[in-house]
């Protein structure tokens, strides 16, 4: 008895594990046949290819300019408010001149004081030579009022030079608009003491001015797609804020050496616009595609299907029948884009290639 129920308890450990057995191996089978049908396939067909350069940049003014003093002052007057249209010449800011007037004061009081004395020494410098000329006096008193005269002569000159000082100074605390254009900051107030500018970046910033009919996009594009661009391509772009409305610019500089931005090394390149859109503002995001090359009605496949053996590029085309090994063929490429290669010889058109590099035993 006890061996028929050990006898009973194998078998039916045989059964169950050749019934999982086969299920496994029949799931298995299912996926070969499953992954073998399920290649990605693509047909050689005729395309249009269009090889661009996109990027996206910051609209900015093409002109614009930061207006600084150059003297250290009171602001005690603007006379002209964010967002205004100004003219070049226009009285932008008057600064606290009394310390200047009263310089001024001094300084025309001192001309007319060594005036006199350059007066009165030339009128003894010609009274002295006459008397010398009829020998009533020794030439040494000629030398002597000859000296004075040109000493009187130079404090008069340098009272006029101080004179003058003051006067540019004078002249600098009306700040003039340096170009016409919109004043697109004003981070000063007035009563606010402000710094001279005694270098490019030193100094306080009254205001900055742009002209803002001539606008161009700032863009940063990578080392490798900058060698395809040049100053003077056309290119298109778009804003988010202003949806469906396409504009053209043109390429108007190229950095001539590299930067690196956000981990990326590549050139600043400058896009002009020529023509505004009255709506682009400064700021803006800008979306730029550069037109390299385009062809049409050629061959072409997803850049997927496109393989490198050694040093030549090939394509695998699908044989006729469910168990033929597909064909592997040499070809040779045109222009490329994200989506689509130029297949100039090695293809016919309506065959069909894969999309995946085959397995070494189908291959």
């Amino acid at each position: 008895m006890k061996n028929v129920i050990v006898t009973i308890l194998v078998l039916l450990g045989v059964g169950v594990g050749g019934y999982f057995g086969w299920g496994v191996w029949q799931k298995k089978q299912a996926l070969e046949k499953g992954s073998a049908s399920s290649v990605e396939l693509a047909a050689v067909e005729r395309q249009t290819i269009e090889l661009t350069v996109e990027v996206a940049g910051d609209i900015e003014p093409a002109v614009q300019v930061e207006v600084k003093s150059e003297l250290s002052a009171k602001i005690l007057k603007l006379h002209v408010e964010l967002g205004q249209e100004v003219k070049t010449g226009d009285l932008l800011v008057d600064l606290d001149n009394k310390e200047l007037l009263t310089e001024k004061a001094s300084a025309e009081i001192e001309i007319a004081g060594t005036k006199l004395e350059l007066e009165k020494a030339r009128a003894d410098h010609e009274r002295d030579r006459r008397l010398f000329e009829q020998k009533l006096i020794a030439e040494k008193n000629v030398l002597d009022s000859k000296a004075a005269l040109d000493l009187a002569d130079n404090s008069y000159d340098k009272s006029q030079k101080r004179l003058q000082n003051v006067l540019d100074r004078l002249a600098k605390s009306r700040v003039l608009a340096p170009m016409g254009g919109k004043i697109l900051e004003l981070p000063v107030v007035e009563g606010q003491v402000v710094v001279a500018a005694a270098s490019v970046n030193s100094g306080t910033a009254l205001m900055k001015i742009a002209d803002l009919q001539k606008l161009q996009i700032s863009t940063h594009v990578n080392q490798v797609d900058v060698a395809k661009l040049k100053t003077g391509m056309k290119v298109d772009f778009s804003v988010d804020s202003l949806p469906g409305l396409k504009m053209e610019g043109r390429i108007a500089e190229i950095a001539p050496t590299a930067t690196i931005k956000k981990n990326i090394k590549g050139f600043t390149v400058e896009v002009a616009i020529d023509q505004p859109e009255g709506r682009l503002r400064p700021g803006m995001t800008a979306d730029v595609v550069v037109p390299i090359e385009k062809v049409e009605n050629v061959l072409a496949v997803p850049l997927a299907a496109v393989f490198t053996e050694g040093e030549e590029k090939v394509a695998f085309v699908k044989a006729e029948g469910a168990e033929a090994k597909p064909e592997m063929k040499e070809v040779e490429i045109g222009i490329s884009n994200i989506d689509f290669v130029e297949i100039k010889s090695g293809l016919n058109e309506g065959e069909k290639v894969l999309l995946s590099r085959p397995r070494k035993d189908r291959s």
